[in-house]
């Protein structure tokens, strides 16, 4: 719970910091006509709004385990970065129809020093946004913290095109404003690309963890000969692990629990993120020599 409360309150500063340079850059934008600030703007209003919408995955992902839920609600924090990727699209279509727009009737925005300034300013919140939220997602394991903060790290290099193109267009090439913003909103799209195929990997239960390292630790048990059926899925920081293992035949029942207990234990404390391991136990079977001697005590 103390998790999901950081991560909220880093959402929170990251949301007042978002909206300060929206608010800079979309009244600078409209009141010098310039396309190319008006989409930075419309960019960090997007930043601002999967700030909204990771508030709201945060507060059902933080919800413990029910009955219906049993692996509890952690992939709702998966649903919100997805979440992000359909605003990002939604603001490409909207900056394509605005160049298309700027294209079929000219126009020469005005540029002038607080087009620049608001840029710049832009620019300075923007990169402490990105270093205090990647250095919490880190620290959290939080993808929807990471995620966004990827989102908001092409926003800085987005601000230094806007300049560059500003400049070109105070050098009589105003259709640089409108090439500039058509870019823009291919950057924005791939960014919306990557989330998708990142976090549809964890909605798919992709493996998290390498079987191979999962069996080497589970082979160093002392009492374990084998094992099989391994698998894990989750997130990064909510790893589970579900697997088979083979002991000697004579192997009582309590040392068959004990050996158990030793891998769950094992793996939980040698593997970064996992917190569930459900380990099924099972006798090994009759080893390739010994055919005939299990088929004749069975016979007895």
């Amino acid at each position: 719970m103390d998790r999901f409360r950081a991560i909220r309150r880093v959402l929170l500063i990251t949301l007042a910091l978002n909206l300060l340079a929206t608010l800079a850059k979309l009244v600078v934008g409209y009141m010098t006509g310039a396309l190319s600030i008006i989409a930075d703007g419309f960019d960090s209003l997007f930043d601002s709004a999967s700030n909204l919408i990771g508030l709201v995955g945060i507060s059902f992902a933080a919800r413990p385990p029910d009955e219906e839920h049993p692996y509890g609600h952690r992939k709702f924090e998966t649903l919100a970065a997805i979440s992000i990727s359909v605003l990002l699209f939604v603001t490409c279509v909207e900056l394509v129809r605005s160049v298309i727009d700027r294209l079929s009737s000219p126009a020469v925005p005005q540029i002038n020093l607080w087009s620049f300034a608001a840029v710049i300013f832009s620019i300075g919140v923007h990169l402490f946004t990105v270093v205090y939220e990647r250095r919490r997602g880190r620290e959290l394991k939080s993808e929807f913290l990471l995620a966004d903060a990827a989102h908001t790290t092409a926003d800085i290099y987005i601000s230094l095109s806007v300049i560059a193109g500003l400049i070109l267009v105070r050098l009589g090439y105003p259709i640089v404003d409108a090439l500039l913003a058509l870019g823009i909103a291919g950057v924005i799209a791939k960014i919306g690309i990557d989330i998708v195929r990142s976090s549809s990997a964890i909605l798919m239960d992709r493996a998290m963890v390498s079987g191979r390292e999962i069996e080497r630790l589970v082979l160093g048990v002392e009492g374990v000969e084998s094992c099989h059926r391994i698998r894990s899925r989750g997130a990064e920081d909510d790893i589970h692990i579900d697997l088979h293992i083979h002991v000697a035949p004579e192997t009582p029942v309590d040392r068959g629990h004990a050996i158990a207990h030793e891998v769950q234990k094992k793996m939980m404390e040698e593997l970064p993120g996992v917190r569930d391991v459900v380990v099924h136990v099972e006798p090994r079977g009759p080893k390739p020599e010994e055919p005939r001697q299990a088929l004749e005590r069975g016979g007895e």
